[in-house]
C-alpha cells in the first residue's frame, strides 16, 4: 500500500457533530424563547385586567366611604334621648296589649271566692313582660280574705301574693272588709 502525502496544512477535523449539537440548542433556544413571550404577554394581559379591578374597586371604595360618611352625618342629627323614650313607651304599650284581659279575668273568677268582690283591677306590665296585678276589693270577712290570699299562693297563674293594705269594718267603712293586693300572674302557668 502506497502512502499517500498529507497536502493539508493543518489535519483534517470533522466538525459536523459540533454544529448539529449548536443547532439543536439553538432550536431549543428558540422554542424556550417563544415559551416565554407567550407567557409574559400572558402576565401583562392578567395584569392589566388585575389594575382594572384594583381601579373599580378603590372607586366602589370610595364610594361607600362617601355614603358612610353621609348615613354618618344623618345619624349625627338623631335625637337618641327621644327616640329611645318613644321606644321605651312603644314597647310598654305592646307588652300592655298582650296581656289578654278576658283571660286574666277568667282566671281571677276561678281564684275570688262567692263572698269577695274585687273593685279594681289593674295590671301592670314590666320591661321584661312579666305581670303584676293590683287587686282591690271588698270581703265579707277577714276569712274570705284570707281565702283569696291562700288561693293565690297555690294556683299555677298567680303567685307572691303580697298584701298592700287590709282595712276591718268600721263606722266609716260599712262595705266590708277592704283589702288591697298585688299578686303575679303567669298567663302561661308558672314556669
Amino acid at each position: 500500500m502506497i502512502e499517500r502525502p498529507n497536502l493539508a496544512r493543518r489535519p483534517f477535523v470533522d466538525s459536523r457533530p459540533v454544529w448539529v449539537v449548536g443547532a439543536v440548542f439553538g432550536a431549543v433556544a428558540l422554542v424556550l424563547t417563544a415559551i416565554n413571550l407567550a407567557e409574559f404577554i400572558s402576565a401583562q394581559g392578567a395584569e392589566r385586567t388585575l389594575e382594572a379591578e384594583k381601579q373599580a374597586l378603590e372607586t366602589r371604595y370610595a364610594e361607600l366611604q362617601g355614603s358612610v360618611r353621609a348615613a354618618d352625618g344623618r345619624l349625627s342629627e338623631v335625637k337618641w334621648r327621644q327616640l329611645e323614650a318613644e321606644a321605651g313607651t312603644l314597647q310598654e304599650v305592646v307588652a300592655r296589649r298582650r296581656v289578654a284581659w278576658s283571660r286574666l279575668l277568667v282566671d281571677l273568677e276561678r281564684i275570688v271566692p262567692w263572698d269577695v268582690r274585687l273593685v279594681s283591677v289593674v295590671p301592670m306590665v314590666d320591661d321584661k313582660g312579666a305581670v303584676q296585678v293590683d287587686l282591690t276589693g271588698v270581703a265579707t270577712g277577714r276569712d274570705a280574705w284570707l281565702q283569696l290570699l291562700a288561693r293565690c299562693f297555690v294556683d299555677q297563674n298567680f303567685s307572691d301574693p303580697v298584701p298592700a293594705s287590709e282595712e276591718a269594718p268600721s263606722a266609716s267603712n260599712t262595705l266590708g272588709y277592704r283589702f288591697q293586693l298585688r299578686v303575679r300572674y303567669w298567663p302561661e302557668g308558672r314556669p
